[in-house]
């Protein structure tokens, strides 16, 4: 049997040979990448989704930054734990009250400051938990406040935006535990309320806040304040910085357990979370101090790292409405 005659090696078809090796490397590292960046933003967005319009509260609740070993949030802990409010009047707990040097104030009138009427919106939001009959949540809606920004490829950041966007909106409420939208009893009231899995709802001071500002309606009193931002940390926690003193602030452990439910935690290298454009919006009736209503609503931020060193940063608004019964 006679062998093929081998094509003699030359220069040229050894040059060639390296240039095909080098063209196959370079499509398929390409190819790889965009795939692998591909996969990770519909990670975001499943992460995202699954916080949106699955019960946070079914992650674990009374969970407080369980991410971060600092000792600003090792604080946290201990303060969000100091006192219980879940029976007697939250006025007895001092933490929650935030400033605990300032007088109770009353009654507002123009001459109130900015301090007076923080003092007069903790009291009042802090009776909420332990003495209100029912608190009912009205809706819940969801928006992407900012499109999808970082290392991600151009190329998929407007489909990312596309997906994030396709759902997003208005919470479907039967999908809740009735509990978690008409609240009665004292755990109830704690677990769905802001600040959500705590017994207190506001510890607010001057510190944390850019405005306090009120209107007098007659027989209510519409009070509104206003947060400072905090920037996306990994320390975000309930008790921790400005918004979390008193929104049910979205913390970095939230991300990622909803990843491990996908099995996709390892793509995940780190996640902070911030928070901006607080505000609480309550009216309280004037003779009970008692309040009747309260709107809630913040940007907060998703900053992640990811495997294959992509970054990527999105913003979403979260507001709720409720309803209080005495």
């Amino acid at each position: 049997m006679s062998k093929q005659n081998k094509e003699p090696s030359t220069p040229e078809s050894r040059a060639e040979k390296l240039a095909n090796k080098q063209m196959l490397r370079k499509v398929f590292t390409s190819t790889f990448f965009k795939a692998f960046a591909i996969c990770l933003a519909v990670l975001l967005i499943y992460s995202v989704c699954y916080i949106a319009f699955i019960n946070p509260n079914s992650v674990g609740a009374n969970t407080v930054n369980p991410v971060s070993d600092t000792n600003t949030a090792a604080s946290a802990v201990v303060q969000n734990n100091n006192g219980s409010a879940s029976s007697g009047d939250a006025s007895g707990d001092a933490a929650a009250t935030g400033d605990t040097n300032a007088a109770a104030v009353t009654e507002l009138s123009a001459s109130s400051s900015k301090a007076d009427i923080l003092s007069y919106f903790n009291t009042a939001i802090n009776k909420v938990k332990p003495n209100a009959k029912q608190v009912t949540l009205n809706y819940e809606k969801n928006n992407q406040a900012t499109s999808i920004t970082g290392s991600i490829p151009s190329f998929i950041t407007g489909l990312v935006d596309k997906a994030i966007e396709a759902n997003m909106g208005e919470k479907d409420l039967s999908s809740l535990d009735p509990g978690m939208v008409n609240a009665t009893t004292v755990d109830q009231k704690n677990a769905m309320f802001p600040v959500e899995n705590e017994s207190w709802s506001s510890k607010l001071t001057t510190d944390n806040i850019k405005e306090a500002t009120f209107t007098d309606n007659g027989n209510t009193y519409t009070i509104t304040v206003k947060t400072k931002d905090d920037e996306p940390s990994e320390a975000t926690a309930h008790g921790v910085g400005n918004n979390g003193q008193v929104m049910s602030v979205i913390m970095p452990s939230i991300v990622t357990v909803n990843a491990e439910k996908f099995g996709l935690s390892s793509a995940i290298k780190s996640v902070k979370t911030g928070h901006s454009d607080g505000t609480v919006k309550i009216t309280v009736d004037k003779a009970t101090g008692n309040v009747l209503t309260a709107n809630y609503y913040f940007v907060w931020t998703l900053d992640a790292s990811l495997a294959g060193g992509i970054n990527a940063t999105v913003g979403f608004g979260l507001e709720k409405d409720f309803t209080i019964a005495w």
